[in-house]
């Protein structure tokens, strides 16, 4: 219900984590607001222990209310700068340690950035009599989860190692002592790869405040920061948010789906990244949520479907698959496994294992019941979400294949072939292994659920796959091949080659040598080789450069002349080169290309005449003499004796005196003596030095006193005499 017109009030707490969904549930109650504006509309309240900045309260044009809530004080001890590459485990413990012996009847809550760490530390600690540990994180099973906050027995205190699923929320019956590492491990996602990568970043001083307060809820509590006050100090006031670093696909469903179509229709108090968004759409479209040109795209009735699923859009595209096969409960089943993680205690990487187990055809370990029951709940509730099921039903694959089908079609971009030297390339372009030996290692195809990895590492970390048939490709998986035709130069003949290809993103399935290449094809690979060299590649004579210099420079003087620049002629290859490329077959062919023809033609006659006419390629000096201009250089020089200019009083200039040369004056030798754009101050000021100097080392050239008067000449005084 857009306009809201049941609700009268909406409210959005702990709204400082700036979650996707809080940061999008707001925007579109804004929205909701203004478009069905009535005396009625919703009221909004946004509520945090720690708010912020005054940029909410511009946002929403809303005041600021503070309501104290009951907090009992809490002593900040700060143990000290983080020193570089320091063990996170190793600093937490001794903290603790310390703690444990300071307060010896509390509870201690510990903030650690993951799994692993709380692993470490609670390896490495070695807790007091009557004190037990627990771990806390969001992926523990519910009976862990609930032992960690529960109440301890009389005359015992327990640790808790928590992520920061514990910074809010959440009052842990005897903690008044908090330990912060003060760091947090986040996933952010990355437009060029299409994967999200875990990231440990310090948190921003919000989150130190929210971590400090669990330390006060129940009496006056300490809190040990393992940083410095400086370090504090340094630490971003607000956490990023997360749509500046999120996967954006649920997001772009969500705004197709209530018409709106450009994210810029609205107003957000973070705009979403134009790249992460783009990355979105172009998923959705792959997906078959989205239809249309560019600028143009509309929801698919697919799309609509996807949009009411409670799931991410590739889920939801998986269990529309499976719908659409006849194989509701196994896709429900597989969404749900990827939807909730694979166990804690995974035995393996592959999902047909596990579906297996949920489908009951193998028996569970009693550590595995409670996730299976878990997720086999997950799973009929997704099967109820879908929407009536369509008379058109695709053939099903057999039960080897399904699993590999309904991940494919959630993620086509990470269909994986097996590499010769070990590991997986995926479909797209990236590279993945397993952390651990695994039974899928000896499958040439799979697809990959989860595939992840730490930002700075090459290859990534591939935690649940299953196997793929190759043969679907004929068949269901089509729709995810493209046919090209690729085309190059074969380095060792110098001959152009072509290709007719079969590929599935980058992975190459298929290929059949095409034998001859067609003309149009070769001249095509020619002009995409050109224009990658920025035309480096063509035989680039004096003749060739000076005339595309003169026609960009006319380009410059008239707004109706046809651009000469890089960029233009690069762009526009096949225009003006394709007809002069038809002869050439090997690589080294290139070198006779008539490549002044070619820029020739680009002008018609009456443009080829005024060019002649406004920036000749040749001008005549007071000797007589007619000397090419150099107009590679800006602006255009003219490199002539000095004596040949005797007599020229202003400097010679082009196209009706626009474009001014830049005189070279030259000794008898043809060496540089004065570079100028006004003759007459020459003449009139600096003649008389150069005179002097060069008279001598020039005896045999003319040097008259006045040089104006005198008569121009390319001679020596002698032959000058003599004519």
């Amino acid at each position: 219900d857009p306009a809201l017109e049941s609700v009268g009030l909406l409210i959005f707490d702990e709204f400082h984590e700036r979650s996707l969904d809080a940061d999008l549930g707001l925007a579109l109650a804004l929205y909701g607001r203004r478009t069905f504006a009535s005396e009625r509309a919703a009221k909004i309240i946004v509520m945090s222990a720690t708010l912020g900045d005054e940029s909410l309260e511009h946002y929403l044009d809303a005041p600021r209310i503070r309501c104290e809530g009951r907090q009992y004080p809490v002593t900040l001890r700060y143990t000290g700068a983080r020193r570089p590459r320091e063990r996170v485990a190793d600093r937490t413990v001794a903290a603790l340690n310390d703690a444990l012996a300071r307060h010896g009847e509390s509870s201690v809550l510990v903030f650690l950035p993951g799994r692993g760490e709380i692993s470490r530390v609670a390896g490495q600690l070695e807790a007091p009599a009557g004190c037990t540990v627990h771990p806390l994180y969001g992926d523990l099973d519910l009976a862990a989860q609930q032992r960690a906050i529960a109440p301890c027995p009389q005359g015992s205190r327990k640790i808790v190692l928590a992520t920061n699923i514990a910074e809010t929320s959440l009052t842990i019956e005897g903690v008044d002592v908090v330990i912060d590492a003060g760091l947090e491990r986040q996933p952010r996602f990355d437009p060029g790869s299409g994967m999200s990568r875990l990231h440990t970043q310090p948190i921003s001083q919000a989150s130190a405040t929210q971590r400090a307060g669990r330390a006060g809820r129940l009496r006056p509590g300490h809190c040990y920061r393992l940083w410095s006050e400086a370090q504090h100090a340094a630490l971003a006031t607000e956490r990023v948010p997360e749509i500046e670093a999120a996967d954006l696909a649920p997001l772009a469903l969500q705004l197709f789906a209530w018409g709106i179509y450009d994210p810029a229709e609205i107003d957000w108090l973070t705009a979403p990244p134009a790249g992460a968004f783009a990355q979105a759409v172009e998923l959705l479209t792959r997906l078959g949520a989205l239809e249309g040109e560019a600028g143009d795209l509309r929801l698919t009735r697919h799309g609509d479907a996807m949009a009411g699923l409670a799931v991410h859009p590739r889920l939801a595209h998986l269990l529309l698959a499976g719908q659409a096969v006849g194989a509701q409960t196994p896709a429900s089943l597989i969404a749900a496994t990827l939807s909730e993680g694979l166990p804690r205690q995974a035995e393996s990487c592959d999902l047909a294992f596990y579906l297996d187990i949920l489908q009951g055809e193998v028996t569970a370990g009693r550590s595995l019941r409670s996730w299976a029951s878990r997720t086999r709940e997950i799973a009929g509730q997704l099967r109820r979400q879908l929407p009536p099921a369509s008379t058109v039903q695709l053939a099903r694959p057999d039960d080897a294949q399904l699993p590999g089908y309904l991940v494919a079609c959630a993620y086509p971009d990470r269909i994986a072939r097996r590499r010769h030297s070990g590991g997986f390339q995926l479909s797209n372009g990236r590279s993945a292994a397993f952390a651990s030996p695994s039974v899928l290692d000896r499958e040439k195809w799979l697809t990959v659920a989860d595939v992840g990895g730490t930002a700075g590492k090459g290859s990534d970390t591939i935690r649940a796959a299953t196997a793929l048939d190759p043969a679907l490709f004929d068949n269901l998986l089509s729709p995810l091949l493209t046919d090209r035709t690729h085309t190059g130069w074969d380095a060792k003949t110098g001959l152009f080659r072509a290709e007719r290809q079969r590929r599935c993103g980058a992975l190459l399935l298929a290929s059949e040598r095409l034998e001859p290449v067609p003309a149009d094809l070769r001249v095509q690979g020619l002009i995409r080789m050109i224009a990658d060299s920025d035309l480096s590649l063509l035989p680039w004579t004096g003749a060739a450069q000076t005339l595309r210099a003169r026609a960009a420079l006319m380009a410059r003087l008239e707004p109706d002349w046809p651009a000469f620049d890089e960029a233009t002629l690069r762009d526009t290859l096949g225009d003006w080169l394709g007809l002069y490329l038809q002869p050439v077959t090997r690589l080294k062919d290139l070198k006779s290309v008539d490549l002044l023809a070619a820029l020739k033609a680009r002008l018609t006659y009456e443009q080829w005449t005024r060019l002649e006419e406004a920036l000749p390629e040749r001008i005549a000096v007071p000797s007589d003499s007619t000397l090419r201009v150099d107009y590679t250089q800006d602006p255009p020089v003219l490199a002539v004796k000095l004596q040949e200019m005797f007599g020229c009083r202003e400097t010679p200039a082009l196209a009706g005196g626009r474009v001014p040369l830049l005189v070279h004056l030259l000794s008898p030798a043809g060496r540089p003596l004065q570079v100028t754009q006004d003759l007459a101050s020459f003449w009139s000021g600096s003649y008389a030095d150069v005179r002097r100097e060069m008279k001598g080392r020039y005896p045999k050239h003319p040097w008259p006193e006045d040089p104006l008067t005198a008569e121009a000449t390319a001679l020596t005084s002698k032959r000058l005499a003599g004519r």
